[in-house]
């Protein structure tokens, strides 16, 4: 069976990194002057979308190539994930959360909410993310 490349998954677990590293140091303002900048809202508006696109791009390969399936959205991406054992449902579920922020931010399916996206980075969207991070790490590592 072929695994995920390991310069692929270090290359995204890199990025993965680098937005959460972002978003942390962006709720490390308050919410006011959050909401006053805003080169710091399109700063976490890109960090979002980055996150999501990569760890679900990472996802899809998982899937892919451990388990021969694929994924219609980026919210099934995670659940397929948790439903594999690669990730926790609480994850899953936290990244299908942000999978529907980055559907906001890019489809503007209604006018962005800032002060939403912040709240939910600053009350479980950082946690989720590096979770993310750690169990899909074990789970690729388990690899032969």
């Amino acid at each position: 069976m072929v695994r995920v490349d390991k310069e692929y998954f270090e290359n995204v677990m890199q990025e993965l990194r680098e937005g959460l590293e972002e978003v942390k140091k962006l709720i490390t303002v308050g919410l006011e002057e959050f909401m006053r900048n805003r080169s710091l809202r399109f700063a976490m508006r890109y960090s979002v979308v980055l996150i999501v696109e990569a760890a679900a791009d990472l996802g899809i390969a998982i899937l892919k190539q451990y388990f021969g399936e694929g994924a219609k959205s980026y919210r099934e991406v995670f659940l397929k994930l948790a439903e594999k054992g690669v990730i926790s449902f609480e994850v899953a579920e936290g990244m299908a959360s942000l999978a529907s922020l980055r559907n906001m931010i890019v489809h503007r399916y209604w006018s962005i909410d800032d002060a939403r996206i912040y709240r939910e980075a600053k009350s479980g969207g950082v946690d989720v993310i590096k979770k993310f991070i750690k169990e899909v790490g074990e789970y690729v590592s388990k690899d032969p």
